[in-house]
C-alpha cells in the first residue's frame, strides 16, 4: 500500500497480514516482535501511521471473516444479511422502511431489490405490509424471529466491540474518532483521486 506524504517519497507498507508468519511472532502486533525497533525498543503506545494503517488493514480482515461466519450461520448471502441489519435498525429507531429505502440504503437498482425483497419474503426473513403512513405504499417488516435471530447472532460481537471502545479514555476516543474521520474522507470524495 502507498502512503502519500505531501513534500514526502511514498512509504510502502509491509504486507503483515499477508505473509505467512512464523508461528512465534507476534500476531495482531504490526511491528513484528514485541519490543522491535530499528534503534530502540517501541513502547506499546508507539505506532508509526503505517501501523495503524495496517491494523485497520487487519481489523477489515478480521470484519470480512466475522462477516463469512455470519452469512454461513444464518445460510445467506452478503446483500441478504446487510439489508436484514437494515431493517433491524430502522425497526429498533421506529421507522417503516419502504422499498426504495433498502435500495437507497443498500445502493441497488429498483429491480434489483424487488428481487431481494420476494427472495427475503419467500424465505420467511421479511414481508410487505401497507404503510401505515400511506396506504398506497408498501413497506418492509422484518419478522420478529428474523429479528431475534440478527440480533442474537451479532449482539456478541457489537457488546465486544462497545466494550472496546469503552475501554479507552475520552481523549484516546477523541483520536481515533480523529483518525477514522480523516480516513472516510480521504477515500470518500472522488475528486481527490484525480489529484
Amino acid at each position: 500500500m502507498s502512503v502519500d506524504t505531501p513534500g514526502a517519497t511514498n512509504a510502502v507498507a509491509p504486507a503483515a497480514a499477508d505473509t505467512d508468519a512464523p508461528e512465534n511472532s507476534s500476531a495482531g502486533d504490526p511491528r513484528g516482535a514485541k519490543g522491535a525497533g530499528y534503534w530502540y525498543a517501541r513502547s506499546e503506545e508507539s505506532y508509526s501511521s503505517i501501523d495503524l494503517l495496517n491494523l485497520l488493514r487487519e481489523y477489515r480482515e478480521a470484519e470480512k471473516q466475522m462477516r463469512a461466519r455470519t452469512r454461513d450461520s444464518m445460510r445467506m448471502g452478503e446483500t441478504d444479511l446487510v439489508a436484514l441489519r437494515f431493517l433491524v435498525r430502522e425497526r429498533s429507531a421506529g421507522r417503516v422502511p419502504r422499498q426504495r429505502d433498502l435500495a437507497e440504503a443498500l445502493g441497488l437498482t429498483a429491480a434489483s431489490t424487488s428481487v431481494l425483497v420476494d427472495r427475503l419474503s419467500r424465505d420467511g426473513y421479511i414481508q410487505r405490509i401497507p404503510h401505515p403512513a400511506d396506504r398506497r405504499s408498501v413497506a418492509l417488516e422484518i419478522l420478529g424471529e428474523t429479528d431475534r435471530e440478527v440480533k442474537a447472532t451479532l449482539s456478541g460481537m457489537h457488546a465486544r466491540m462497545i466494550a472496546a471502545t469503552e475501554g479507552l479514555t475520552e481523549e484516546e476516543r477523541a483520536g481515533a474518532a480523529k483518525f477514522l474521520r480523516g480516513l472516510i474522507s480521504s477515500v470518500r470524495d472522488p475528486s481527490l483521486d484525480e489529484a
